[in-house]
């Protein structure tokens, strides 16, 4: 069951250290609105989670420590979530106890309607942290004056609202203004698919006002899994990140997942392009009801989600400028996500320990085991708990921002780098966005023999890590001739240098190379 890193690499047992706030290495940038266009603006890059919350004690119990209120379940909760350096972008404050007068979903009649009740210590807790709040709207916040009241107490702590049951395409839009004008380009709301009743949002509504909206309150067991991968894959087509809380949303159930379905949703929460966990029931991976080892998944999965956001964030601005291309599709399986083009997932949504896996068309490599490179079908395909199945096209560039050693695709020395995943095919490519305000950069691969050869079209503004996997011996020379690599071959430029390590490859000043034999990995870095 222990959960060890991911393709090779790293190590997935490093001492914690505090530091849940991660400031995202993707900016927002000045993100632009489309006052014309299909969708009103791209998707923040905190948005993307992880998204921690809490309703308590009004929706839902409070859990953490000794917590009795929903400021102190706050606090304890991201205190944990440091101490266990599990890195969150920002906080829902669910329900409406955040706020001295809250009504539901009906219109709120006073001067203290979506006013911030939990006092100074959560808004600096928030700012110390880098993590982002999220105010869910039925804290009585229906009208611009009463958004406005919230802002005037949070300012930039406020990411954007959290709508529910009741919210109209109207209502969408209005707080979507309203979040322009507040924070121009650095905001993000949350709508609601699947609502109970009417008014509620429609398709077009999602597609023009929103990049996320969550599935609706689903159980928290398997049951409640295989809904949410249907409801997703419903409204994949309308806007970048529809997503279930990985924990589940059982209203008026204060239970939790028990431990096996729990390591299942983890890998489905960390591989949708929103990672949310934001229960009706406290479900704290830290809670004694959970050993040690759901405890260390949470962290790695938590940890590769964090990494992928360069890999989600490219897909939904990609499908901001062309709402066709959609970041999440149906696989050939039932309860199977294609995420993007190089990323398959087949969920686990009944308790087993082997499964039959039905690949998309293609040669795909086995992501816990990078040796393997499979295809069709796969018949007694193993699934322990912590190693959910995740597949990789061969021919991959994936983009990551890496800051950890957990999930094995770096150390702490690879921050503040492009950690690029490269999965040598033939001729491939893979359009990178940086941020709202910098072009798409494409990077290229292209395997002849056994030179390989790499490079972008336009020089990115930090240095890159290339982790080129399947590399079954040493390279003979490694080439830096302006922004373009090549490995094993005779061209023009700088030769780089090897060094001793991991570590000091990913940390270098300058660019050099090291290869992991054990791990069949070249890792190649390219300083500006």
């Amino acid at each position: 069951m222990l959960l060890s890193a991911g393709c090779g690499g790293g190590s997935g047992s490093s001492t914690p250290a505090a530091a849940a706030g991660v400031p995202l290495a993707t900016s927002p940038g000045p993100a632009p609105v489309d006052d014309g266009g299909t969708r009103y603006h791209p998707m923040h890059p905190a948005a993307f989670g992880l998204i921690y919350g809490s309703g308590c004690p009004e929706f839902g119990g409070c859990g953490c420590g000794n917590a009795t209120t929903m400021a102190d379940e706050f606090s304890c909760q991201l205190g944990q979530l440091a101490a266990n350096d599990i890195p969150v972008t920002a906080y829902l404050f669910d329900g409406g106890g955040w706020s001295v007068r809250g009504d539901g979903d009906t219109a709120c009649q006073g001067s203290d309607c979506c006013s911030w009740k939990l006092g100074d210590a959560p808004i600096q807790q928030l700012s110390g942290q880098g993590v982002r709040g999220i105010l869910h709207y039925w804290g009585g916040c229906h009208t611009t004056t009463e958004y406005q009241r919230a802002y005037d107490r949070l300012g930039h702590n406020l990411l954007g609202f959290y709508l529910d049951d009741g919210s109209s395409d109207a209502e969408l839009q209005q707080v979507s203004v309203f979040m322009q004008s507040a924070e121009p380009g650095d905001w993000e709301n949350v709508a609601k698919a699947y609502q109970n009743g009417e008014p509620s949002t429609t398709d077009a509504g999602l597609s023009r006002w929103a990049n996320s909206a969550y599935m609706g309150d689903l159980s928290y067991q398997f049951s409640g899994l295989k809904d949410a991968v249907d409801r997703m894959l419903a409204k994949a087509p309308y806007l970048p990140a529809p997503y279930a809380e990985l924990t589940g949303y059982a209203y008026g159930d204060s239970g939790r997942p028990d431990e096996e379905v729990y390591f299942r949703r983890l890998q489905f929460g960390a591989l949708q392009p929103v990672m949310a966990h934001t229960p009706y029931g406290n479900s704290d991976p830290w809670r004694p009801e959970y050993g040690a080892e759901l405890l260390q998944a949470y962290r790695y999965y938590a940890w590769l989600h964090h990494e992928l956001v360069p890999y989600f964030y490219s897909a939904a601005f990609d499908m901001y400028e062309t709402p066709a291309d959609q970041v999440i599709q149906a696989g050939p399986m039932p309860a199977s996500l294609l995420v993007g083009a190089e990323l398959y997932v087949p969920v686990v949504t009944e308790p087993t320990r082997t499964m039959t896996i039905q690949l998309p068309a293609g040669k795909w490599v086995d992501y816990w085991d990078e040796s393997r490179l499979v295809t069709g079908t796969l018949n007694d395909y193993p699934v322990p708990l912590g190693r959910e199945p995740i597949f990789v096209r061969d021919g991959s560039l994936v983009p990551m921002d890496v800051e950890r050693p957990y999930t094995g695709h770096g150390t702490r020395e690879s921050a503040g780098s492009l950690t690029l995943l490269v999965y040598p095919h033939g001729s491939s490519s893979y359009r990178y966005r940086p941020d709202a305000a910098t072009s798409w950069i494409t990077f290229t691969s292209a395997l002849v023999g056994t030179q390989l050869f790499l490079g972008p079209d336009t020089a990115p503004d930090r240095p890159v890590l290339y982790r080129v996997a399947r590399w079954t011996t040493p390279p003979s020379s490694v080439v830096l001739d302006g922004l373009q690599l090549t490995v094993n071959g005779d061209s023009e430029g700088a030769e780089l240098e090897s060094v001793s390590s991991e570590a000091a490859v990913n940390g270098s000043a300058v660019s050099a190379w090291f290869y992991d034999a054990g791990s069949q990995r070249l890792i190649v870095k390219v300083v500006p």
